[in-house]
């Protein structure tokens, strides 16, 4: 909202786009910020000043540069600063683990202003490297005690107790294991491919019901480490299940495609409040208490539409939301998402009847009785390299994998399952020797799991 302080006013409405929407003019003016490595701190915001404002010129904020735009805004803008000091007295950060260094920086400069803080994250689920995070930051914060307590939170109130042990077991031989009665932690390596684990699952699953281990499918979740194996179960499991996935809508990331979203969720869930999306409409267009009625009348004719016609309504309604132009690319987002049943899925209300089935990234932050660890295969989990004449294992993002690997089994509250085959089929259609991954065999987990 500062931004014109800085920069001026642009006679155009402002628009959010990531790098690889940009248009060849404007992306060879910057290094490829689409690949790893590539992120933008805010060291670099002197070097493109003059490329930002030009695109703000243009109507566009690039989605990569807001972390150091925003830095250099709260430094630069007295009536930020003054908004903010006037507004806030306190600020707390979650998951601070997954900061980027631009992210962090913001924190600092937000603490310089007077409010107090709090930072509360886990260096064990730091899993997004790839986009530019780094436990280091937080780490950044503890060795400031001058500035910040630090406090350790170390017991886990969701996991069965032979559930933690083997997850603190990951990252220390030697931790401390906590007394138990009962070990809930499965190895499995099954007969077969990714196909004849699915079969198993079929059986397993149904008998966790049957013996009301669990209440419900919904109390069980699969997770993967990559969408390939999501095909295998979407074609071979023979009972109700919802897959968390990316879809065509989310991956455009537009404001046409959030609230085309949002009316799809109110199309399909009777319970989604109207003013869900009309706070959404208003994070990309000002909205006079004048038009609040209007706008209620227009949202609500989407609830009158059957299921031959309501793609029409949801178009016509999101330009009349946002009175703008609906691109091509987002028309056919979303007749993709009608079209399939499974992405349809994410938009209507939860079943308590469906197995939760994800990726391992999806699965941060939430928690289910029983967790299905699939994907524990040499090469794929951990990430193995392969370099011509080299006969040593060589891993890409050891650390990262066995984060992740922490995050997929501390999911589980009551058992956790971690699933190999002897053979696997790649993403080729090859089918391959299936070798156990190698967390699977890490010194100080013997005695830890069936």
């Amino acid at each position: 909202p500062f931004i014109a302080r800085l920069y001026g006013s642009t006679p155009n409405s402002l628009e959010c786009k990531s790098y690889n929407d940009l248009s060849d003019e404007f992306i060879a003016k910057m290094p490829v910020l689409s690949e790893t490595g590539n992120e933008l701190k805010t060291e670099n915001y002197e070097m493109y000043e003059d490329f930002f404002q030009s695109l703000y010129q243009s109507g566009i904020i690039l989605l990569e540069s807001l972390g150091i735009m925003a830095v250099h805004v709260l430094k630069n803008s007295q009536a930020c600063r003054k908004y903010i000091k006037s507004k806030y007295t306190s600020l707390y950060i979650d998951e601070y683990q997954d900061s980027s260094q631009p992210q962090h920086q913001l924190f600092l400069e937000l603490l310089e202003l007077g409010l107090s803080a709090v930072a509360v994250g886990d260096v064990k689920q730091s899993i997004y490297a790839w986009r530019g995070s780094d436990p280091r930051y937080i780490k950044d914060l503890i060795e400031k005690p001058d500035v910040f307590e630090h406090h350790i939170v170390n017991i886990n109130h969701r996991c069965h107790t032979s559930i933690t042990n083997y997850s603190n077991r990951l990252f220390d031989e030697n931790s401390l294991l906590l007394p138990t009665q009962e070990i809930r932690v499965y190895q499995w390596v099954l007969n077969g491919t990714q196909s004849n684990v699915t079969e198993r699952l079929n059986e397993c699953i149904n008998k966790l019901l049957t013996d009301k281990i669990v209440s419900s499918f919904s109390d069980v979740a699969i997770l993967v480490r990559n969408n390939n194996s999501l095909e295998f179960l979407k074609n071979g499991l023979n009972m109700p299940f919802r897959v968390f996935n990316d879809d065509p809508l989310s991956l455009i990331n537009s404001d046409v495609s959030k609230i085309m979203g949002c009316l799809l969720v109110y199309f399909y869930d009777q319970k989604a409040l109207m003013t869900d999306t009309i706070e959404l409409v208003s994070q990309y267009r000002s909205i006079t208490p004048s038009e609040i009625a209007p706008i209620r009348n227009i949202i609500k004719k989407i609830r009158s539409c059957n299921n031959v016609n309501y793609k029409e309504s949801i178009i016509d309604i999101t330009y009349q939301l946002l009175n703008k132009e609906i691109k091509n690319t987002e028309i056919t987002a979303l007749e993709r998402i009608i079209a399939d049943p499974n992405l349809l899925k994410q938009y209507q209300p939860t079943n308590d009847s469906e197995v939760q089935i994800m990726t391992l990234h999806k699965s941060k932050g939430l928690e289910f009785d029983v967790v299905f660890h699939l994907d524990l295969y040499d090469w794929v989990f951990p990430r193995r390299e392969f370099i011509q004449g080299c006969y040593d294992e060589v891993f890409s993002s050891w650390e990262q994998d066995l984060n992740l690997h922490f995050v997929g089994i501390t999911r589980a509250k009551k058992y956790c399952v971690l699933v190999s085959s002897t053979q696997r089929i790649n993403s080729n259609g090859e089918t391959k020797n299936g070798e156990k991954s190698q967390f699977m065999t890490l010194d100080g987990l013997s005695g830890l799991y069936k």
